[in-house]
C-alpha cells in the first residue's frame, strides 16, 4: 500500500507543477485555452491527494494530519480546492498564473521533504473535536495562501497600470476592484475560521492539561497562532474601516502570510512546533 500511496503523492505533486507550467505558458503565449487545462490539472492534484490521505488512513487506521508532510499535503489540496472555487468564473481564470505556481512550490517543498514520511505512522488525533480543530486550521491557512497570491496579482496589476505597460497578462487580469473584493472575501472567511480554530484549541488544551503539560500555552505553535489572529484581525478590520485597502492591504497580506508560512515550515523541519506541547505524551 505504501507504494500506491507514494505514486499518488508524487503524481499529485507532478499535477500541480504541470498546472503551473501550463498557466505560466498562457501568460507568455496568450493561449486562453490552456487555462481550463491548468484548472483541470489542479482538480486532478486534489483528487490524488484525497486518495493519498484515504490510503494512509486505511493503512495506519488514523487520520494523517499530524506529520509535517501530511499537513503540507492537506494544506496544498485545500489551497487548490479554494483556487478552483475562486476561478470558477471565466474572468478570474487568468489569476491561475499566480495561484498555480504557489501550489506547485508547496508541492515541490513537500516532495523534497517527504522522502521517508510515507512509511511513518501518523500520530493519532484524540477524538473528533481535535480532528475538527486541525482540519479548520489547515483550511484557514489555505484561504490565507490564496489571499496572499490574490494580493500578488493586485500589486502586479497596479504596477503595470502606473507604468502604462499593457502586457497580455495584465490585459486579461480581472479589474482591481474585483481582485480587491476577492482578497477581502478570502480574508473574511479565513479569519473567523482561524479564530474558531484557536478557541477550539484552547478549549481542548484546557481539558487535556495532564496530557499537554502545565506549560502548554508556551508552545511556539500557540504563539504563532495568536500572532496570526492578531495579524488577520488588523487586515480584516483595517479593510472594513477603510485605512488598509488596495495596494496597502495587498502588500500587508502577502508579506505577513509569507513570513508566517516560512516560520511554520521552519518550526516543522526543526521539530519546534511541539515544544512544551506534546511533552506529556512523549
Amino acid at each position: 500500500m505504501i507504494f500506491v500511496t507514494a505514486v499518488c503523492f508524487y503524481l499529485a505533486a507532478a499535477a500541480f507543477v504541470l498546472a503551473a507550467v501550463v498557466a505560466l505558458g498562457h501568460a507568455v503565449a496568450d493561449r486562453s485555452a490552456w487555462l481550463p487545462v491548468a484548472r483541470g490539472l489542479i482538480v486532478g492534484g486534489v483528487v490524488l491527494v484525497v486518495l493519498q490521505i484515504a490510503l494512509r488512513t486505511a493503512q495506519w487506521q488514523a487520520l494523517p494530519f499530524t506529520t509535517l508532510n501530511d499537513s503540507l499535503s492537506l494544506f496544498t489540496a485545500m489551497g487548490a480546492a479554494v483556487t478552483v472555487l475562486v476561478t470558477r468564473h471565466p474572468r478570474m481564470r487568468t489569476v491561475l498564473c499566480f495561484y498555480a505556481p504557489a501550489l506547485a512550490a508547496m508541492a515541490i517543498v513537500n516532495a523534497a521533504l517527504g522522502h521517508g514520511f510515507l512509511a511513518e505512522a501518523p500520530r493519532p488525533l484524540s477524538g473528533a473535536f481535535l480532528v475538527v480543530h486541525v482540519g479548520l486550521a489547515i483550511l484557514a491557512y489555505a484561504l490565507f495562501l490564496v489571499a496572499s497570491m490574490t494580493s500578488v496579482a493586485y500589486v502586479f496589476q497596479v504596477r503595470h497600470l502606473k507604468r502604462r505597460t499593457f502586457s497580455t497578462l495584465m490585459q486579461n487580469l480581472p479589474s482591481l476592484e474585483r481582485l480587491d473584493a476577492t482578497l477581502f472575501r478570502l480574508i473574511g472567511v479565513g479569519y473567523p475560521l482561524f479564530v474558531i480554530t484557536l478557541v477550539l484549541g484552547v478549549i481542548w488544551a484546557w481539558f487535556d492539561r495532564e496530557l499537554l503539560g502545565e506549560w502548554w500555552f508556551l508552545s511556539p505553535k500557540i504563539a504563532l497562532s495568536v500572532v496570526m489572529v492578531v495579524f488577520y484581525a488588523i487586515s480584516f478590520n483595517g479593510r472594513m474601516m477603510g485605512w488598509l485597502r488596495g495596494r496597502k492591504l495587498a502588500y500587508f497580506v502577502f508579506c505577513g502570510f509569507t513570513t508566517l508560512l516560512i516560520t511554520y515550515i521552519v518550526m516543522g523541519v526543526l521539530d519546534l512546533r511541539d515544544y512544551n506541547f506534546w511533552g506529556g505524551a512523549s
